[in-house]
């Protein structure tokens, strides 16, 4: 399962909740497996790349 969360504090809350039910459940042990911003930081290295490609972006001309 993948859940994909942005920078609130929601998040915190989300993630502490869910993990204390899964504990719970018997379904994990592990009580820290929240990648924190990891979307955000792949965002920013795609956004980057982008940034860089942009001159060449602009070369490509689309036809409908």
């Amino acid at each position: 399962m993948v859940i994909t969360l942005d920078n609130t504090s929601n998040n915190t809350t989300f993630m502490q909740s869910l993990s204390t039910w899964l504990i719970n459940k018997s379904l994990s042990k592990d009580k820290d497996f929240h990648f924190r911003y990891f979307a955000h930081i792949i965002n920013l290295g795609v956004q980057e790349a982008l940034t860089c490609l942009d001159n060449e972006i602009s070369k490509v001309k689309f036809v409908i």
